[in-house]
């Protein structure tokens, strides 16, 4: 981000499922209920993160590269086989008559999305002379993500910005700031015939 409102170019993303999304799944798999961040991030605390090894979605060779020679998506992550492979895990604790071990599967599953997550950020600011990270959106509210995000940071000589959590639980409020500022940076607010947009690239900013 060069500017906020009018100057942001997109390194890394998913190429599925956002993270929000892929803890609203997986805490219906373990019967956690919606919303799914809050729930998983509490009994997560209570599990072991080594207990299960579940994959990293798109941190093989073929998909980072190097620095030199980046990969298709050196930056991006996955969340599709890692809730696939959670979905097995309790599949086959069901199919033995087994409990589920429902606080270890969550910790295991936040670990695995939290690894490649901050990781990946890092990494995209070391290779990018980026200095500053500001984590957002609403599963920037989860404790084990901002635990991590500022290790990282802090190993990389990164300087790691997080907002409170009361800022962190609804994107509206997120969406309501961005347009304060640019109109404050001289943008015209929409009349009322505007209409929301769902497809908005992340990158595209309109009020």
């Amino acid at each position: 981000v060069r500017n906020i409102a009018s100057d942001v170019e997109l390194l890394g993303s998913t190429i599925d499922d956002a993270a929000g999304e892929a803890y609203d799944k997986v805490a219906r798999l373990l019967g956690l209920g919606y919303p799914g961040g809050p729930a998983i991030d509490r009994i997560a605390k209570e599990g072991d993160p080594r207990a299960f090894r579940f994959p990293r979605g798109l941190t093989q060779p073929k998909y980072m590269g190097s620095a030199d020679a980046p990969g298709p998506h050196r930056y991006d992550w996955s969340f599709s086989g890692l809730k696939t492979a959670v979905a097995r895990c309790v599949e086959q604790h069901e199919a033995a008559g087994k409990p589920v071990p429902v606080a270890d599967v969550a910790a295991s599953f936040q670990e695995a999305v939290v690894d490649v997550v901050t990781a990946k950020a890092v990494l995209a600011c070391s290779e990018q002379g980026i200095r500053n990270l500001l984590l957002g959106g609403g599963v920037a509210a989860n404790s084990r993500l901002r635990e991590l995000t500022a290790e990282r940071c802090a190993a990389a000589g990164i300087s790691l910005a997080v907002p409170p959590f009361s800022l962190c639980t609804d994107n509206g409020a997120m969406v309501a700031a961005l347009a304060a500022r640019i109109i404050m940076d001289g943008g015209s607010p929409s009349d009322l015939a505007f209409a929301p947009d769902s497809s908005l690239p992340v990158t595209s900013v309109s009020v």
